[in-house]
């Protein structure tokens, strides 16, 4: 290159010999990606020396090494949400039936601890004395349901002896639960209990002299959102003596249906209260109570003035009966419990050693709301750029444990919808194979389709898959606004045995706090937090963790956290003790301590090898999910916005300290790493 430089008058010419030579252009066709299994890691660093990236493991904050503590816990106490081996149910003055279809037909031999309490207190009363309302607490997976569904079959069944009782006498029990998906679950019980023998083994049909012989008039419906109106509205002008409903279509049916024969309802149960008053469910109960008192005067106005087509006979005297359930005795709990409970019991679980018998107590605030006392609990305080890859060796971590003797079921909870959607097509549809292979080809694409617009796919046509890194597991999804007979599709799948020719196959639920809430899913191993609670705090961790070490098993809770949450650890320990705003805790020793494991350990664990050999499988890995990212343009830049907006709108009560904390780490961070947070 020739240069002029002006000196006055005169012009000088001279030459710049700095400038440095070019480089010979790379054939990009001679780049070969190593074939290699679906989840071995074989590949080496000259299969990608043609790439620049930023490796994980640099530029990261640095991590105090995890103090080797173990949580206190009483080695002679047994798990405190298990059956008792002191006692059965024929002790309680429950139906000899319903005992006998307990211990055989439901497998159900010894009672929990809330049972203990509860079955005694709600049976006595039936049989001559004050009938007063209850409310019952107790941790999560303690068996409240049984606790409150045998009293209403027990005090119903006998009404089978009438001859003139059939359905048609009207709703008798209603059950109102804050989800769908805890509806049909208690429905589900419901029904597996009416299937009962109604005479006892050694009496036969062709006995002349039977001693009482029962009608099969006692049935259960369903009444939930988004179905039928008009097929809801026929089954309840048929009749159903117990149903199970939520509470926005309950209160729906009784102000439009005037078939909805409740004047003589003797059971209310409102299940997972605090949820219920959460969910802004408060106007609504308000509602239904002042509609069945409603019913029930005009049905008692019609018998005294003779224009009633009701059965004679009928107890008009007897009041209605309400329980309500939760774990928790919030503010707006003991303010809903104020609204519709008179002159309640508080009906606790017991401690067996420490504990007397149960007796009736008043209503007052303090509680023991703690996760059960065989639960074992962890924590990961992860980088931002490794919590992907800490994700999947945590989860092949867990599946490996039992790979190729028994499946193995994990939930994983995230932060919001568009989060899960996101992790779910990432686990189930990168491959490392697929990517590697794809790899050459990204950037002539990306010039080909850059000014190209394709439409958003529907995100809900799939909800299952598998993931090419995790050994024969089903991955599924599950949140609010996928439809309600997908939802319990999921569930059913998810909670059900799947095996192959290979043997058993494991299940992996993301999900939602949808899911953390009075689900019943059997055999639930771990449970992993990749987004922490925020809104619902001590209590909303308690309930999601309670979905495993349900009926005295055993079971795992894992935490990831970004290392400026570490300070949420001592928190969550403290609002044990101490309490939430509105919650008041009785310590439990060595309940909530919550251990650290180090990341290391976990991505060593998880994808294995010699030395630090597990740093460069982890960036595979990482590779391969960023490969699929900027392929799928779409789904990348919907879920990059998306996952924005929401750190704002649904963590709101930690989106500003991220921030504040991670802002200048935010600017400097490349546009692909967005998604791993």
């Amino acid at each position: 290159m020739k240069r002029k430089a002006h000196t006055g008058s005169n012009v000088i010419v001279t030459e710049d010999t700095t400038r440095p030579q070019k480089r010979m252009r790379e054939d990009p066709s001679a780049f070969t990606p190593p074939s290699q299994p679906k989840i071995s890691f074989t590949s080496t660093p000259s299969s990608r020396s043609t790439q620049v990236i930023s490796s994980l493991f640099t530029s990261n904050p640095k991590l105090d090494p995890p103090t080797a503590t173990k949580p206190t816990k009483n080695l002679s106490q047994g798990p405190s949400n298990a059956p008792l081996n002191m006692s059965n149910f024929s002790g309680f003055g429950l139906n000899p039936l319903l005992v006998s279809h307990l211990t055989s037909k439901m497998n159900i031999k010894k009672p929990t601890a809330i049972q203990r309490s509860a079955l005694p207190l709600l049976l006595a009363s039936l049989g001559g004395g004050k009938e007063r309302d209850a409310f019952i607490q107790s941790q999560t997976g303690s068996g409240k349901t049984l606790s409150y569904l045998l009293p209403i079959v027990h005090d119903l069944l006998p009404l089978s002896t009438l001859s003139y009782i059939d359905r048609s006498i009207g709703t008798l029990a209603i059950i109102i639960a804050p989800t769908r998906e805890l509806a049909k679950q208690i429905s589900d019980v419901l029904e597996a209990l009416l299937k009962l023998r109604l005479r006892s083994e050694d009496e036969s049909a062709d006995d002349p002299n039977p001693t009482s012989r029962l009608t099969r008039w006692l049935v259960s419906g369903l009444l939930i959102g988004g179905e039928n109106r008009t097929h809801e509205k026929a089954r309840l002008r048929k009749g159903i003596p117990i149903l199970v409903t939520t509470p926005g279509r309950l209160l729906d049916h009784l102000q439009n249906t005037s078939s909805f024969n409740v004047g003589k309802c003797r059971w209310l149960v409102l299940d997972e209260a605090d949820h219920l008053m959460e969910l802004g469910f408060e106007e609504t109960i308000t509602g239904i109570l002042k509609s069945l008192d409603g019913r029930n005067r005009l049905a008692k106005k019609a018998v005294v003035e003779g224009q009633s087509m009701e059965v004679s006979g009928w107890d008009w005297d007897r009041k209605r009966r309400t329980i309500l359930c939760s774990a928790t005795i919030r503010e707006n709990v003991q303010k809903l419990a104020g609204s519709t409970l008179v002159d309640p019991l508080i009906i606790k679980a017991i401690d067996i050693q420490n504990e007397p018998e149960p007796t009736p107590s008043k209503v007052h605030s303090s509680e023991t709301f703690t996760p059960p006392s065989q639960l074992t609990q962890k924590y990961i305080i992860v980088p931002l750029k490794l919590r992907l890859v800490t994700l999947v060796a945590l989860l092949r971590s867990l599946i490996a444990q039992v790979h190729g003797q028994r499946s193995i079921k994990i939930i994983v909870f995230f932060s919001c919808t568009d989060s899960v959607d996101f992790h779910w097509n990432l686990l189930t549809k990168a491959s490392m194979i697929d990517e590697m292979k794809a790899s050459s080809g990204i950037e002539s694409e990306d010039k080909e389709e850059s000014n190209e617009t394709s439409a958003l796919p529907d995100k809900y046509d799939q909800y299952e898959g598998k993931c090419s890194l995790l050994w024969d597991t089903e991955v599924y999804r599950l949140h609010g606004s996928l439809p309600t007979q997908t939802r319990l599709s999921i569930i059913k799948m998810f909670s059900g045995t799947v095996s192959d020719s290979k043997g058993p196959v494991s299940s992996i639920l993301l999900c939602t706090s949808v899911a953390s809430r009075g689900l019943d899913l059997p055999l639930v191993r771990a449970v992993l937090q990749y987004d922490l609670p925020t809104e619902g705090g001590a209590t909303e961790y308690v309930h999601r963790v309670g979905r495993t070490a349900r009926a005295g098993r055993g079971g795992e809770a894992w935490s990831i956290m970004a290392p400026n949450e570490r300070d949420w650890v001592q928190w969550i320990q403290e609002s044990a003790v101490s309490g939430e705003k509105g919650d008041s805790f009785t310590p439990s020793r060595g309940s909530m301590s919550l251990m650290p494991v180090a990341v290391n350990e976990i991505l060593r664990s998880g994808f294995g090898g010699k030395g630090q050999e597990f740093e460069e499988r982890a960036t595979e890995v990482q590779l391969a999910f960023e490969r699929w990212v900027l392929r799928e343009k779409v789904c990348f830049s919907f879920s990059l916005l998306i996952l924005c907006v929401n750190l704002v709108l649904t963590r709101s009560k930690m989106s500003l300290i991220f921030l504040s904390l991670h802002s200048h780490r935010i600017r400097n961070l490349p546009v692909v790493h967005f998604y791993r947070i």
